[in-house]
């Protein structure tokens, strides 16, 4: 099975380098199955990212992003931004546009259909775990804006489908705010404060992605150089190029994927000095 491969891929001597990408708990674990050989190890784990939507944002253009950066993929993308930190004086407006195109605008079935933008989740047993954290996100007070149930569309009767789901009212100290769900669950959150939004953004043991909402440029790139966060958007989420390099902070992950940066973690740097002369000794 998959896990006596992975296992005999981080214990052989003859593999020099392990390339992973996946959950925080797995990673830890092919790090110290690695470490057998000291062998070199690169990893993209899990993120738990932030989106900052400040005052002067284009605020269609954020829930746009909010919107791909959650329920693209039916959340299972590990740079998802499901944490939405929106300004006090555009959190109203925010959250009416946001309930109002996850309603209207997301299609939900067999991925064939050209109509449909949004599928199933992986098997039965992570709709289960999604709907779990959809209990406690309620259990702890947060408020449901839309979503928080399983759907089973006429089109993919057997898909393991969990709605398009927000949450407003949350709090930084909620488990669905804390942990990363790899489903279609977005904590909305409200701040005053520029520094006080950049603490709490900050304020996990994850920092895969990050992005920033403003039309104030210099704004913009002052908070996301504050952002503990390995890839970055300013006013757009998730676009990721291949010369652009994809890899976390903290727990996050090791190493980077993509762009010129990636090469370094697979090549051996191999010092040579050629003698031109008579050797210098004192011996």
């Amino acid at each position: 099975g998959a896990a006596e491969v992975g296992q005999w891929l981080t214990h052989s001597p003859d593999i020099a380098k392990v390339s992973f990408t996946g959950e925080v708990g797995t990673g830890k674990k092919v790090v110290a199955s690695a470490a057998s050989s000291l062998k070199e190890v690169t990893m993209e784990l899990g993120g738990k990212s932030p989106l900052l939507v400040f005052a002067d944002a284009d605020l269609s253009q954020a829930v746009s992003a909010a919107m791909l950066g959650n329920f693209y993929t039916q959340g299972e993308v590990c740079t998802n931004c499901t944490r939405i930190y929106v300004h006090r004086s555009v959190y109203q407006q925010f959250i009416e546009e946001l309930k109002t195109r996850t309603e209207q605008n997301i299609i939900a079935g067999n991925p064939l259909d050209p109509k449909v933008n949004f599928g199933a989740l992986i098997s039965k047993k992570h709709q289960d775990l999604v709907m779990s954290y959809i209990d406690k996100g309620i259990a702890q007070g947060a408020t449901l804006l839309t979503g928080g149930k399983t759907l089973s569309p006429e089109s993919a009767p057997n898909g393991y489908f969990v709605a398009p789901t927000v949450f407003i009212d949350c709090r930084d100290d909620m488990t669905i705010v804390k942990e990363e769900i790899f489903g279609p669950v977005m904590s909305v959150l409200v701040f005053d404060d520029e520094d006080d939004v950049i603490r709490r953004a900050n304020d996990t043991h994850l920092g895969l992605a990050a992005g920033v909402f403003s039309q104030d440029i210099k704004l913009a790139h002052r908070v996301i150089h504050k952002l503990q966060a390995g890839i970055c958007w300013i006013n757009s989420y998730g676009n990721s190029p291949a010369e652009m390099p994809v890899g976390g902070y903290k727990q996050s992950g090791i190493g980077r994927e993509n762009g010129i940066e990636t090469l370094d973690h697979y090549t051996q740097t191999k010092s040579i000095y050629v003698g031109m002369g008579n050797i210098e000794s004192p011996f």
